[in-house]
């Protein structure tokens, strides 16, 4: 909803994603998980968005559940963008 405006760009270096919003970024890595069975999953590991919260805050005046929501939409569009970029890779060798 408030990051819809925002145009992302994704870049891999390794098993770093960078997904930047031009004044904010969010980081993921690749971090295998789980004792028994391996499994890799994404893991947010940064995650500056400061800026882009503050625009967003001057233009609708976020209360506190605005700001949880906010969270949980910045963690959500980000790693969709992340799953779309390796989803596009992989059907683009």
């Amino acid at each position: 909803m408030y990051l819809n405006d925002y145009k992302t760009t994704v870049t891999q270096s390794g098993d770093t994603y960078i997904v930047d919003y031009g004044i904010g970024e969010c980081v993921y890595i690749y971090n295998k998980v789980g004792k028994r069975i391996k499994q890799e999953v994404l893991q947010l590991i940064k995650c500056d968005m400061w800026k882009v919260i503050a625009l967003i805050n001057e233009e609708h005046q976020l209360n506190e559940g605005d700001m949880n929501n906010l969270n949980m939409e910045i963690r959500n569009h980000s790693l969709s963008k992340v799953t779309d970029f390796i989803n596009g890779l992989r059907n683009h060798p």
